[in-house]
């Protein structure tokens, strides 16, 4: 497996197929398996994609101090890949807290971003409120509620099973989701950063989790920035419809001139 050594924690990552890099970043208490099971690789031919585990996940090293998972150090992960295979510039898609991560990516490293795509996650900051909500609640409740999703959209059983076939991996992800957020508590957001952001940007989500329409104000401040909410659907709900998720994608960067190799 392909490893990179970024401030002392080893990172894993995969790299598959050919053509425009893009890097595929998953949320929280998971790892980027996600993106395969759920479909993404299977509509995006053509083009090259960097999966990466964030530090404490999947198959990338736990750091030691729950500090080494702040926002800084997941950023400078991304750079030590891209630095590693070589590539100047990616496209960045980033779900739920890879899509945190994708804000502080792009406002500090515009230069290696060709393209931004968040889904499920905006450019503030976690809250104090949320992240002891996180710590208060059982982790395996938490593996239940993967039952159903807000607007009450079942999961699959892929989604399920790569949890509940090794609960140990499972409750050390969401110990390492427990870190990112506490430590993420002294990131500040981008919301201040947005309109010095010239990158391409789409935001994506579903009506359920934005009822407030703040991915619209979001993209409004951002130079180059559009807004698309999945209607009907909630957090999870649309990150599993990449039936509907692809096209919206491919339309953007078909329309950036980042095509598909042939």
């Amino acid at each position: 497996m392909p490893y990179v050594t970024s401030n002392g924690v080893r990172i894993h990552y995969e790299a598959v197929g050919q053509g425009p890099p893009i890097v595929l970043a998953h949320g929280g208490a998971g790892n980027s398996s996600m993106w395969r099971l759920a479909g993404y690789l299977d509509d995006l031919s053509g083009y090259r994609y960097i999966l990466i585990d964030r530090r404490g996940h999947g198959f990338s090293e736990t750091p030691r101090d729950a500090a080494e998972c702040s926002m800084e150090r997941h950023v400078s992960d991304i750079v030590a890949v891209l630095d590693a295979l070589h590539i100047e510039r990616a496209v960045y898609w980033g779900y739920s807290a890879g899509g945190s991560v994708g804000f502080a990516f792009v406002a500090r490293h515009p230069d290696r971003v060709s393209a931004f795509i968040s889904a499920g996650m905006d450019s503030k900051p976690y809250s104090e409120q949320s992240v002891q909500r996180l710590q208060d609640t059982d982790p395996m409740k938490a593996l239940q509620s993967f039952d159903e999703d807000e607007e009450g959209v079942a999961a699959p059983p892929w989604l399920k099973q790569m949890s509940q076939s090794d609960i140990e991996v499972y409750l050390r992800d969401y110990q390492a989701y427990i870190s990112d957020c506490s430590a993420w508590l002294k990131w500040g957001g981008e919301w201040d950063a947005l309109p010095r952001i010239q990158t391409p940007t789409l935001i994506m989500c579903g009506s359920v989790e934005d009822p407030d329409h703040e991915s619209e104000a979001e993209a409004i401040r951002l130079q180059n920035g559009r807004a698309v909410l999945l209607e009907g659907l909630g957090h999870l709900g649309a990150f599993l419809r990449s039936d509907l998720s692809m096209p919206i994608v491919k339309g953007f960067l078909k329309d950036l001139g980042i095509k598909p190799e042939s």
